[in-house]
């Protein structure tokens, strides 16, 4: 893939997992690694609402800065936060896994 910005052209090379799905017109966002993101940005990154996304920052749970009363959210902070939420998910779908195996389930009540 070669891009195009404002100073010079650029190559970017990408090894992506397998699970990536191969399908053409779906959208990837690319950002140096060193980027901070909006409010919007990242709440849509993540899919939440701008309000719920605002509580996760008022609540200390994803860094970021202001700037001219502006939050703007460090990249690898965001994704930092992504790792911890898709652990979680996985963390409850093995311990659900784990209690339909022992066959535990709300209709043994």
């Amino acid at each position: 893939m070669a891009f195009h910005g404002e100073d010079e052209d650029m190559t970017l090379t990408a090894t992506l997992p397998r699970s990536f799905p191969a399908t053409t017109g779906q959208e990837i966002d690319l950002y140096p690694a060193s980027s901070e993101l909006t409010v919007a940005q990242a709440a849509d990154r993540l899919q939440f609402s701008e309000n719920h996304l605002s509580d996760l920052l008022d609540a200390g749970r994803i860094a970021f800065r202001l700037e001219n009363g502006t939050r703007l959210i460090p990249l690898n902070c965001l994704l930092e936060y992504e790792q911890e939420r898709e652990r979680g998910h996985a963390a409850l779908n093995e311990l659900f896994r784990m209690f339909q195996e022992a066959g535990m389930s709300d209709d043994d009540e």
